[in-house]
């Protein structure tokens, strides 16, 4: 089974601290802690996508008021307000999607970057 594994893959099999990946993709480095660092930011601001999705289908469940006509400035900005929420949601809350696709997508790294 061991054969199956990439480089990086049975390097995390072998240590299974996550520290000790990092720790070890730091020490080769500035290249290489560049590329862990993309891919740590490209998790988070996946995670924060999948939160506006989420923000989004919540927010189609409001009933409107049609008391008050909505202009389409006010869509933009509602939008816009949305984006910032998930964000600082991916940002301050635990939800550790971002965290489980870092560690999952960081096995898969080529041998060179460990």
């Amino acid at each position: 089974m061991s054969e199956n594994i990439s480089a990086s893959g049975q390097f995390y099999y072998q240590n299974s601290s996550r520290s000790a990946l990092e720790s070890s993709l730091n020490r080769s480095g500035n290249g290489n802690q560049s590329e862990m660092a993309k891919l740590k930011e490209s998790c988070k601001d996946f995670e924060a996508l999948f939160v506006k999705q989420m923000l989004d289908a919540m927010k189609k469940t409001v009933n409107r008021s049609e008391l008050v006509k909505r202009n389409m400035g006010e869509d933009i900005f509602e939008d816009m307000l949305y984006d910032e929420y998930a964000k600082k949601m991916t940002e301050t809350s635990r939800l550790g999607i971002g965290e489980m696709m870092f560690n999952q997508l960081s096995r898969q790294l080529p041998g060179d970057i460990l």
